[in-house]
């Protein structure tokens, strides 16, 4: 009897110290040695045998790096083994939870990874099952509806192994949704899935074992294009079908898996407009992923699409992908409306002076063979925003495109673009919103290797443009020598054709300005009169600016200037020609070389030096006296220009000079003969100094201005 009182006594005092246990803070605090790891809550329980216990709403917590995940149960009982407590370890063997739900997804902030260190407690649970689960959500997507689950892990703390035991999930009439919306309904869903022990870090993608089977009926789809040119997807009521056989062992799939998905498809236009069609995709395992779609090709609507790409291997992981796609052979082609052209045109012109923005409408037939688009490759692009950085300058405006592959010499393909903007503007780089040009019909053609790894290399393109107006001729100024050569008013019309490689550089091109009755300061003379400049560029380099201007002619006609002293001159021509010569195309510009030149006369050349009164009376005479040639050097650099080596002449006169115009600086000699009559003048500080004795010898003791 006594030893039947003892047993008494001591399961009443079990009873008593095991249920205040589970209700103190004393038992949470050993469940939850690592809170930001895992964390377990409880409302309330009871033990009625030593390890056996009942708890009550019940929340489970853990996170994983980015990954967090949460169980809540309205009921669980199990066991917990009482001697593995002295080893530092709570296992419970088993567990059973009424009306579960759970969670996983991506937390806000990564959690660091622990510290590995010796003797961390271990948390086992070696089998959680329920058989009334009420659903969960996975990264967004959200599973109601009745169903089943078994799951068991094993984590030691203090940075130790984490383990998954196989575990499994079932449901047999669930529906899937996303943000309140309904994908997928009376859902068959059976998974199954373990997790191989490893340390924190470790490639989970290889060490997770895995297989999903899914039998739905799906709803239907709506993708509505808004104002923006990107789509909305959204749900319709409407029935489709998704079948999936997926498993997933050392990071890859197995042959014989599938994924098979049909659903009604409804496309609303800009508009507001609808058209109806269907969307099937599939995805079939062998030892490659076979990939197809398609949207039927339908006479009421403008989008259809058939695509199908094999992807050698089977793997998921992300670091050979590029490797597997430079493989990947296939064929696509359709018509459908793009909310990124960004990446299209890389297919065939790898650039980075010219991209193509917004979303647009495109039309192709792309064939892949080896992760390169084969011969008979085709892209058209229509209304969409595109720019092109040339000469420091951004083209841009709306364009279409039209882009192929084709057989060439040697058996070598090659890729051709041909873009047209319809109408344009052009801006300096550094201010693109604030254009300086526009113009209509520019053309950009490309030529390149079709190989992508040599694209970049190969590639050539020609801009061309015609009849472009600039409406200010003063915004060119910033590239003139400030305050001696300035635009003061009047526009023009500018003509282009550059010749740009794959880096952005200019090889060779023309720049053609014609201004009617515009208006020039020069040297502090006011001119105006027709400019036709005939510009030509040879070895440009977009980054450093510089380029050849051998061939380069100005013509002027119909010009009308006002000496210093007042003197009114018009209808003066000269027609200049550059055989050589530089340009860096930067601010402030820089350029220099040769000119040759043919001038009604020489009054505009004795003008810049000094007015009339300051010659002898005779010089007025050569002003007069007939067409003249001229040659020389010059340069500016920054607000200095300078001209030497200046010859003029015709069968009765001639005139040298040497002249360096700096801000409000004139420096420079003049030497004019006209039979036996010669003079020289003299420029500085203060007023013209004449030489009339020994003029000759006088000019030719000075030093050029230039090397």
């Amino acid at each position: 009897m006594w030893a039947g009182i003892a047993l008494l006594a001591l399961y009443a005092a079990y009873l008593l110290a095991g249920n205040a246990f589970l209700r103190s803070a004393s038992a949470r605090d050993l469940v939850n040695r690592k809170p930001g790891t895992f964390q377990m809550q409880w409302r309330g329980g009871h033990t009625l045998w030593p390890g056996r216990i009942v708890l009550r709403d019940v929340r489970l917590r853990g996170q994983a790096g980015r990954i967090a995940w949460e169980l809540d149960a309205r009921t669980v009982r199990g066991r917990i083994a009482l001697w593995p407590l002295l080893a530092r370890e709570v296992r419970v063997p088993w567990v059973e939870a009424g009306q579960v739900s759970g969670s996983v997804a991506r937390a806000e902030q990564r959690r660091p990874r622990p510290a590995r260190r010796e003797g961390g407690w271990t948390l086992r649970m070696d089998r959680i099952a329920s058989d009334s689960v009420l659903g969960g959500s996975v990264f967004g997507w959200r599973i109601q509806g009745p169903g089943r689950a078994e799951v068991g892990f094993r984590k030691q703390f203090r940075g130790g192994p984490v383990e998954m035991f196989p575990s499994s999930a079932h449901f047999d009439a669930a529906r899937v949704l996303r943000d309140g919306e309904e994908w997928l309904v009376d859902a068959r869903i059976d998974a199954r899935f373990a997790l191989a022990s490893h340390l924190p870090g470790a490639d989970r993608l290889r060490l997770l074992s895995a297989r999903l089977g899914v039998d739905a009926r799906t709803v239907a789809l709506q993708a509505a294009l808004g104002g923006d040119g990107r789509y909305t997807f959204s749900t319709l009521p409407g029935e489709g079908r998704l079948e999936a056989e997926l498993s997933l062992a050392d990071g890859a799939l197995r042959a014989g898996d599938r994924l098979r998905v049909h659903a009604p498809l409804r496309f609303v236009d800009a508009t507001g407009a609808a058209s109806d069609s269907a969307l099937d995709l599939t995805l079939e395992v062998d030892d490659a992923l076979h990939l197809r779609a398609q949207v039927p090709d339908q006479a009421d609507q403008g989008t259809w699409l058939q695509a199908d790409l094999r992807v050698p291997g089977v793997g998921l992981a992300l670091d050979d992908a590029r490797e597997r796609l430079m493989r990947s052979t296939g064929h696509a082609r359709g018509r459908w409306y793009v909310p990124s052209l960004a990446g299209l045109l890389a297919l065939f012109a790898r650039t980075d002076w010219l991209d193509l923005q917004g979303s647009g409408t495109v039309e192709a037939d792309l064939r892949l063979d080896g992760g390169q688009l084969a011969d008979g490759s085709w892209l058209r692009v229509r209304e969409v925003e595109a720019h092109a950085d040339v000469l420091g300058n951004r083209f841009s405006g709306r364009a279409h495109a039209d882009a192929a592959i084709e057989a060439g010499e040697g058996g070598v393909s090659r890729s051709r673009v041909s873009l047209v903007m319809d109408r344009f503007a052009a801006a300096p780089a550094s201010a693109p919103r604030r254009p300086w040009i526009r113009g209509n019909n520019l053309r950009l053609d490309i030529e390149s290797d079709a190989q992508l790894e040599r694209m970049r290399e190969t590639l050539r393109a020609r801009l061309r443009f015609r009849d472009a107006s600039v409406p200010e001729l003063a915004v060119f100024n910033p590239y003139l020598p400030n305050g001696r050569v300035r635009f003061v008013g009047g526009g023009g019309r500018l003509d282009g054709d550059l010749r740009v490689d794959g880096e952005g550089e200019v090889g060779e091109g023309s720049l053609r300005v014609d201004a009617r009755q515009t208006r020039l300061s020069v040297a502090g003379l006011a001119l105006q009169g027709d400019v036709v400049v005939d510009g030509r560029l040879r070895r440009g380099d977009l980054h450093k600016g510089d380029f050849d201007l051998g061939g380069t002619t100005i013509r002027l006609r119909k010009v009308a200037f006002s000496e210093r002293g007042g003197a009114a001159r018009k209808d003066w021509w000269a027609d200049v020609d550059m055989p050589q010569g530089q340009v860096a195309w930067t601010r402030p510009a820089s350029a220099g070389g040769e000119l040759r030149a043919r001038m009604k006369n020489v009054d505009f050349l004795l003008a810049m030096f000094a007015d009339r009164a300051d010659y002898p009376a005779w010089i007025g005479r050569l002003v007069d006296d007939g067409e003249a040639t001229v040659s020389g050097d010059w340069q500016w650099k920054g607000d200095a220009l300078v001209l030497d080596r200046i010859h003029a002449a015709n069968q009765r006169f001639q005139v040298d000079a040497r002249l360096r115009l700096q801000g409000q600086h004139r420096q420079g000699e003049l030497y004019a003969r006209w039979g036996v009559l010669g003079v020289g003048l003299e420029l500085g500080d203060g007023k013209p100094k004449l030489h009339l004795r020994g003029a000759r010898a006088w000019y030719d003791s000075q030093p050029d201005l230039l090397e």
